[in-house]
């Protein structure tokens, strides 16, 4: 059975990595609510933990850019090199 989000006790600082009943008591909405905006792509989808990959966690930092519209901007420079081609080509670029 769900935990009504008036239970969650929520701690002083949200962790980063959140559940879907501490997420969801976080924007003060139901779990059902928040299943309905990860199916949606409002809230992305979560992280698979575990051997079998049963425990769901979201990155909280994820959630909150992707409801604020602007998670495209705030890849991390790794994350956004990858975009940029291969080593190989980036070397080809600069000796041309």
């Amino acid at each position: 059975m769900t935990a009504r989000k008036s239970d969650i006790a929520l701690s002083a600082r949200l962790t980063a990595y959140v559940t879907r009943e501490e997420g969801a008591a976080e924007l003060r909405i139901s779990p059902s609510t928040w299943d309905e905006l990860v199916d949606s792509g409002q809230i992305p989808k979560p992280i698979r933990l575990g051997r079998m990959g049963t425990i769901l966690r979201w990155r909280w930092a994820d959630v909150d850019s992707r409801l604020r519209g602007d998670d495209a901007d705030t890849l991390e420079p790794y994350f956004r090199a990858l975009g940029n081609g291969t080593a190989k080509d980036r070397k080809r670029n600069v000796a041309a």
